[in-house]
């Protein structure tokens, strides 16, 4: 094997995917590198895509309360937790603390018959809420008693994944990648989420902190709970591949030692007439077995 340069080889093409793991010449103390025909390679043409693993969990947000109306007491809970719910649903039935007095007082009567016989007390007021969303708690039970003002549910009008990809991400995120999750007691279940936001985790790394939209809110939506699934970050149809390792980094640039079609030239220039289909994978000479001479 010949020992050369980095910097009196072949030309340096820059090329394709940002952030991959490539040979990184920082790395190396000596400043130098392996080159070999052995190494020689063809760029291959096919088809890449690409999938992230994730998890997450479950937050809700732009929440709201729903309150109690009047003094008085919960006759009827008609929601459970994790509900969807809109406009139209009642949550809960209640009634004034005159109402609840008939009813302990007349217990042998139906409501029926407490209506005809005390119709203008006897009145139940149907607790709804005025935005679509997810119950996420629910503070009363039937027979409590409630003041004007007291929390009886909270409901989330978005529900957000917040996680992290369990795997590198060797290429640029961007907003709006799509990511189906599996609820992870029941895979079953399953939310089709966008990609909102994301940071790294830290400087220059390949893990991020991600916030996934649900979109359509789903029934039955667990609040809290660990969702798995797949990142699409792409899919490239015809592409000209080359393994990770064939890349040099060079100050976060990825370059790839290929072979040039060269024309006119002299001892200082050379025409170059455009790029082969050959490249060389760099080796480190600090991790070749060391031989005996």
């Amino acid at each position: 094997m010949k020992k050369l340069s980095i910097f009196s080889v072949f030309a340096l093409i820059f090329f394709l995917c940002a952030r991959m793991e490539a040979f990184d010449v920082t790395q190396i103390t000596s400043k130098s590198i392996i080159l070999s025909k052995d190494d020689t390679k063809k760029i291959e043409r096919g088809d890449i895509e690409i999938y992230i693993p994730i998890e997450g969990i479950t937050t809700a947000q732009d929440t709201f309360d729903v309150l109690a109306p009047f003094d008085g007491r919960i006759e009827e809970i008609m929601a459970e937790l994790f509900d969807l719910v809109d406009e139209k649903k009642i949550l809960a039935k209640v009634g004034s603390s005159e109402m609840a007095a008939i009813l302990d007082s007349n217990t042998a009567m139906s409501k029926g018959q407490m209506k005809r016989r005390w119709g203008d007390v006897f009145k139940l007021y149907d607790v709804k809420t005025k935005y679509r969303g997810i119950i996420t708690n629910v503070y009363a039970k039937a027979k409590d008693t409630v003041n004007k003002g007291d929390r009886l549910f909270s409901i989330a009008k978005k529900v957000v994944i917040i996680g992290k990809n369990t795997k590198p991400a060797y290429c640029p995120l961007k907003k709006d990648l799509s990511a189906t999750m599996k609820y992870f007691k029941d895979p079953s279940f399953k939310l089709e989420t966008s990609l909102s936001k994301f940071i790294p985790l830290q400087p220059n790394s390949f893990y991020y902190r991600l916030w996934l939209d649900t979109g359509e809110l789903k029934n039955k939506t667990k609040i809290g709970e660990r969702f798995t699934g797949y990142l699409f970050v792409g899919r490239t149809e015809d592409a000209r591949i080359v393994p990770t390792n064939a890349l040099i980094n060079i100050q976060n640039k990825k370059y790839l030692i290929l072979e040039m079609k060269t024309g006119l030239a002299t001892p200082e220039s050379t025409e170059l007439l455009g790029p082969g289909n050959q490249y060389i994978i760099p080796r480190n000479p600090e991790s070749m077995p060391h031989t005996e001479k």
